[in-house]
């Protein structure tokens, strides 16, 4: 998952004016198979969705009612760190902006569960993990509008679906309901035919049901299910054991998982101290890139404090020096970063010994930063190092007692 947005987002963008009636979206939705649509209005970015479209008042009505300002992800964010921002954002597609924040192209749960089909992390976890367990079903011979209330009680987008017999055999979904059901009567295809007196929400799920039922096994990984996911173009999954249901699993589950990941990898980081502001955002960047750094030497890291100390000297120059607390399960490590103090030698000059004093070495924040991570590094190198020395030395007598417990016991064995 460490593939950049703009790796795997669909940079052939397609945007609708405000202005555009819904009759026109829903077309361009369904003949691209969208579920949501963006809009640009005077340079900036909306986004408007099926869901939203098809409860609309009119099919006349234009999308502005509808459309929101959208969270919007940098092309250069790391596809985790993008999961993680839409699930906490509330949506399932994000604009991709680039430098100057204009529209590039278009990231979707779509786009993340190919990439998570293809992550070496997610195929040593077993889908067991992440699953619903004890999914809600519904007889196929129940209305429609059961099926609705099902999914308000239980607040789920979709049901698996029983036959008479009490075996799964299909799924109808929310997005089913909404567009075979709740849709203009332009683009209505259920509870039309010529005679029909039954109400359409009292129409039994058989009339709105996605057949056959795909399915996916319980010992399969979160890798192996993102991928059927992508490739069958679903939004989710039966999970089952010995042709028995055992749960049910969403692309919205796998991104929470990895939302979840994301979170668990955070780092709380406090600058503390007199620095110049305009030089907060690349200590943070540069933060970022050597906490990655330093998670290799630790896999837990509880929390970075910088204390940031700015003096000036006689000709107004400002020099830093930075001490940096980096607090892991094992210890907390504190190293600094500071200037080098000004320094004498001595030369011999055409026979004349001379002293030449040194200028004091000013060094600017980033500078100083660097130095005091750089520090803190290295301590921790040694000890890993020392930790890892220590297992091979313990190893190395548990090897010398079995092989000294041999030699003790081989006389009696052979006589």
């Amino acid at each position: 998952m460490k593939e950049q947005v703009i790796d795997i987002a669909t940079k052939d963008v397609v945007t609708v004016s405000p202005d555009t009636p819904i009759s026109k979206a829903v077309g361009t939705m369904e003949n691209k198979k969208f579920h949501n649509l963006i809009v640009e209005k005077d340079n900036d970015i909306y986004l408007v969705t099926m869901h939203d479209l098809l409860l609309g008042n009119s099919v006349h009505q234009q999308v502005e009612d509808l459309m929101f300002k959208p969270f919007c992800v940098r092309m250069n964010t790391q596809v985790i760190d993008a999961a993680f921002e839409m699930i906490n954002s509330g949506q399932r597609v994000a604009p991709v902006i680039d430098e100057n924040d204009k529209l590039i192209g278009i990231i979707t749960d779509y786009d993340v569960m190919k990439c998570a089909a293809k992550s070496e992390l997610l195929k040593d976890v077993k889908i067991d993990k992440i699953m619903t367990k004890s999914p809600v079903t519904i007889d196929i011979d129940e209305s429609i509008g059961k099926a609705r209330s099902l999914m308000m009680k239980y607040n789920i987008g979709r049901l698996i679906v029983l036959d008479t017999d009490g075996k799964p055999i299909g799924m109808v979904t929310e997005d089913d309901i909404v567009k075979k059901v709740f849709k203009p009567k332009t683009k209505m295809t259920v509870g039309e035919l010529t005679g029909n007196k039954v109400p359409r929400m009292a129409q039994p799920v058989s009339m709105i049901i996605n057949k056959p039922l795909i399915t996916a096994n319980i010992g399969d990984s979160v890798a192996e299910v993102a991928e059927i996911l992508e490739q069958q173009d679903i939004r989710g999954i039966p999970i089952f054991k010995n042709d028995t249901l055992r749960g049910i699993v969403t692309r919205l589950d796998i991104l929470k998982y990895l939302r979840d990941l994301r979170a668990e990898s955070m780092v709380e980081v406090e600058i503390q101290g007199d620095f110049d502001e305009d030089q907060r955002e690349l200590a943070e960047r540069i933060l970022f890139n050597e906490i990655k750094k330093i998670a290799i030497y630790s896999k837990k890291i509880h929390w970075i404090k910088l204390a940031v100390k700015k003096e000036r000297d006689k000709g107004g120059v400002p020099n830093y020096s930075v001490k940096t607390y980096v607090k892991t399960p094992r210890k907390l490590y504190v190293a600094e970063g500071k200037p080098k103090l000004s320094s004498t030698k001595r030369i011999d000059w055409d026979g004349e010994e001379m002293e030449l004093v040194a200028e004091k070495q000013r060094w600017d924040f980033i500078e100083v930063l660097k130095d005091a991570l750089d520090s803190v590094k290295k301590q921790m190198s040694i000890d890993r190092e020392k930790r890892q020395s220590k297992a091979l030395n313990v190893g190395k007598k548990e090897i010398m007692a079995e092989e000294f417990s041999e030699t003790i016991e081989t006389p009696e064995n052979e006589e």
